[in-house]
C-alpha cells in the first residue's frame, strides 16, 4: 500500500481541504518551529468519529483515508488526506466533534500538530492565514457536497459511475492513451456507494465486459470508453 501512495505524489493529485500552500510562507515556518511533530504507522487512527480534537494537523508525508460516518453508524469512503493538507481545523475552531475517522494507509505518516491557541495566535499575527483557511474550507465543503450527491437515489450501477467520476476528478492519474488510473480498492469503492464489496465487484465486472474499465490489485483503470457516456462538460479528465 505504501508504494501505491508514493506513486500518487508526482502526479499532482488534487487536494480538496485547506493546505499549507494556502497560507503565507511565514505560516509554514511558524508551524514547523512551534507545532508538535509526530510519526504514525499504517492502520493508526489520527482522528476519530465523535471525538473532540484538541489539535489540528498538517500532513507532511504519507496518505490518510477519510471515512465519513453517518448517523446510522454506516461508513462511506470520503477520499484521502494528502501531503500538504491541513485537517481538523474546522472542528478545532468550532470546538465540535469530528464526523469522520481518519486512518493512515501508508507504511508511515508524518504530521505536525498544532493547538487552537497556536492557530489563533498565528491568525492574529498573519491575517492572510485566515483567508487561506477560509478558501481551503470552502473546497472541503464542496467535496462533502459531492459525497452527499453520491449517496442520492440512484441505482447501484449509476452510483458506481458517479463515485468513479468523483475519484477520477479528485485522485485520478492520467495516462497518455486517455485512460485514468485509480489507486483504490474495491472495498473503498463499496464504502463509497454503501453497498457490499460483492455487489460492487459484479458491477465492475459488467463495466470491464463493456470495455470501460480494467481491474487490477487495488487499482482500477478507467478506459476512454467510460467517458463516452458522460456529458462533455461533465468529463472529469484533465485537459492538456
Amino acid at each position: 500500500m505504501g508504494q501505491e501512495a508514493e506513486a500518487l505524489s508526482p502526479f499532482g493529485v488534487i487536494t480538496k481541504g485547506p493546505t499549507i500552500d494556502d497560507l503565507p510562507p511565514e505560516a509554514r515556518q511558524f508551524l514547523e518551529q512551534r507545532g508538535t511533530l509526530r510519526h504514525y504507522r499504517e492502520g493508526e487512527a489520527v482522528q476519530r468519529h465523535l471525538v473532540m480534537p484538541d489539535h489540528a494537523s498538517w500532513v507532511q508525508a504519507g496518505r490518510i483515508k477519510s471515512m465519513v460516518v453517518h448517523p446510522d453508524g454506516s461508513e462511506q469512503h470520503g477520499g484521502w488526506v494528502m501531503p500538504s493538507e491541513l485537517f481538523g481545523v474546522y472542528n478545532m475552531l468550532l470546538q465540535c466533534p469530528s464526523r469522520t475517522t481518519l486512518v493512515v494507509v501508508t507504511e508511515r505518516a508524518t504530521l505536525v500538530h498544532f493547538s487552537r491557541s497556536l492557530l489563533l495566535e498565528m491568525m492574529a499575527a498573519m491575517p492572510e492565514v485566515t483567508v487561506g483557511i477560509a478558501i481551503g474550507l470552502g473546497r472541503r465543503i464542496q467535496q462533502l457536497h459531492d459525497v452527499i450527491d453520491i449517496s442520492g437515489p440512484r441505482s447501484l450501477a449509476d452510483q458506481l459511475r458517479v463515485v468513479l467520476v468523483w475519484l477520477v476528478k479528485n485522485h485520478g492519474i492520467p495516462a497518455r492513451d486517455g485512460s485514468i488510473e485509480l489507486w483504490v480498492s474495491q472495498h473503498d469503492i463499496a464504502a463509497g456507494v454503501g453497498a457490499s464489496r460483492q455487489r460492487v465487484h459484479l458491477e465492475l465486472q459488467n463495466l470491464r465486459d463493456l470495455g470501460e474499465v480494467d481491474l487490477a490489485y487495488r487499482k482500477i483503470i478507467i478506459r476512454p470508453k467510460f467517458f463516452q457516456h458522460l456529458e462533455p462538460l461533465a468529463d472529469p479528465r484533465p485537459r492538456p
